[in-house]
């Protein structure tokens, strides 16, 4: 081992401002949303990038280092809150609160100590850096949200949750292409210099900013708030904590807020293995087939089982071969199954069981030409009071931004509500409330460009500024 590497008091202090900036990130996001602070940040987190360069050169042993404190200070300090399900679940198996508190973040951390080595090895002081820069923080965001089961928890597009207006962006870029343009910009931003190009892509940057503003805004003054009809729908929100959640008394709780006259919309696995109910009740049970286990939704006596399992939450990981190998007394609960593609489930409603709504391309594969409107169901009993019922509730509308249909959302001891498709929240039932709302339905917009190419558009502008990286890599430096 290099002791200078580690003793180094300059590049101590490099390392320690990277997990400082790197906790300061989760300010950008729920429950705080400080406007434009993802912004700063990663313009600062850009500057440091160029004082190690002009200090140690392409130090490859740093700038992963750098990566990976930052990615490991900021996934600690955003998603803590999983540590409460492990208690939920339980409380004799605290012991592994250091895994989802700990070596959780420090994978996730992994994933920008990666994206930092490729940086070094790229990395100048002419303009190419800006464009590699942003290619490689959105190729990693990829991979994050992708690799194993992916975990597209708090991208940068979420720090915009502040912005109804900047959020429109959404509906023609998607949370990767927004994410993709805010790198680039707080990158153009702080290379600011004397330099004529700087000046150039400082003020190029801010001008797109301004762009998707007044996109945004134009889109949201111009949006109808048009009903489909007359007919109202009901929202039901329990909170009921996951000991006494599936308990005889509690479910008969939960009927008694549905309708005998209009459908109505209960949270994940409300009702247990019960199915026998209304055709217009959309519920969340727990289907069993041939001894195996699917977290489904039913309505109007269509199944829809849910594709994207939490994992170590609904499944262990090759949970088969422990099996086979013998070592199932390593597996504290049976997995759940994932479901296969079901676009039969109905011509209008686009289901979305609780995880799911954080998968961009799993929504837009569940869209037909007919949907109107996205449900999404879900137990947040397991994230406490925290953070992560408003993290997971911004992450579901922004799905409503991108498709331009409007979100239902049915949750227990979570935030339920009516969300149009531009991402205005219309009625809301907050976190800790017990409650239903009877409403009419938005709505859509017509097919939004981001539902016609997915995206394909982030793709593109990550070979294009790759292209314009290498390109300019061969111009003299700065």
């Amino acid at each position: 081992m290099n002791s200078y590497f580690f003793f180094s008091n300059k590049k101590r202090i490099f390392l320690l401002v990277s997990f400082i900036l790197g906790g300061l990130f989760s300010l950008s996001f729920d429950p705080y949303n400080l406007p434009f602070f993802s912004l700063i940040i990663v313009g600062l987190f850009f500057k440091l990038n160029d004082y190690i360069f002009l200090n140690y050169g392409k130090d490859f042993k740093l700038m992963f280092s750098t990566g990976t404190l930052f990615g490991f200070s900021f996934f600690i300090t955003s998603i803590y809150w999983i540590t409460n399900s492990i208690f939920v679940f339980d409380s004799s198996l605290a012991f592994l609160v250091p895994f989802p508190l700990i070596f959780l973040p420090l994978i996730l951390g992994i994933f920008y100590g990666l994206m930092q080595l490729i940086n070094a090895f790229f990395w100048s002081l002419n303009i190419s850096r800006i464009f590699y820069f942003s290619v490689f923080w959105s190729l990693f965001e990829l991979f994050r949200s992708t690799i194993l089961t992916g975990f597209p928890w708090n991208l940068i597009a979420y720090s915009w949750s502040w912005s109804i207006n900047f959020m429109q962006s959404l509906s023609l870029f998607g949370v990767f292409g927004l994410g993709f343009i805010s790198i680039f910009c707080a990158a153009g931003i702080f290379s600011i210099n004397s330099k004529k190009i700087n000046i150039f892509l400082c003020l190029f940057s801010i001008f797109i900013l301004i762009v998707l503003y007044l996109f945004g805004y134009n889109r949201v003054l111009n949006y109808e708030n048009v009903y489909t009809n007359e007919n109202k729908v009901r929202i039901v929100s329990t909170n009921f904590h996951q000991d006494e959640k599936w308990s005889n008394e509690s479910f008969e709780k939960i009927k008694s807020f549905g309708s005998n006259e209009i459908p109505t919309f209960f949270p994940e696995t409300s009702f247990v293995q019960h199915q026998d109910i209304q055709d217009n009740w959309f519920i969340g049970f727990i289907r069993v087939d041939n001894k195996e286990f699917y977290n489904s939704a039913q309505f109007n006596n269509q199944i829809y089982d849910k594709r994207k399992l939490v994992p170590f939450g609904e499944f262990i990981p090759m949970h088969k071969i422990l099996k086979k190998a013998g070592l199932k007394n390593l597996m504290p609960f049976d997995s759940f199954s994932p479901g296969k593609p079901n676009n039969s489930f109905s011509d209008y409603i686009v289901p979305l069981i609780c995880y799911e709504g954080i998968f961009p391309h799993i929504v837009k594969e569940n869209i037909l030409p007919t949907s109107g409107v996205l449900i999404n169901i879900t137990n947040d009993a397991w994230f406490g009071d925290g953070a992560g019922p408003k993290q997971h509730f911004t992450h579901a509308r922004f799905r409503s931004v991108e498709n331009g249909l409007p979100l239902i959302r049915s949750a227990n001891m979570g935030i339920s509500g009516l969300i149009n498709p531009i991402g205005e929240v219309e009625k809301i039932i907050p976190h800790g409330e017990m409650s239903f709302l009877d409403i009419k339905i938005p709505r859509k917009i017509r097919s939004t460009f981001y539902t016609q190419f997915g995206d394909n558009i982030a793709y593109f502008f990550i070979v294009l500024f790759f292209l314009i990286g290498y390109s300019t890599s061969k111009l003299n430096k700065d």
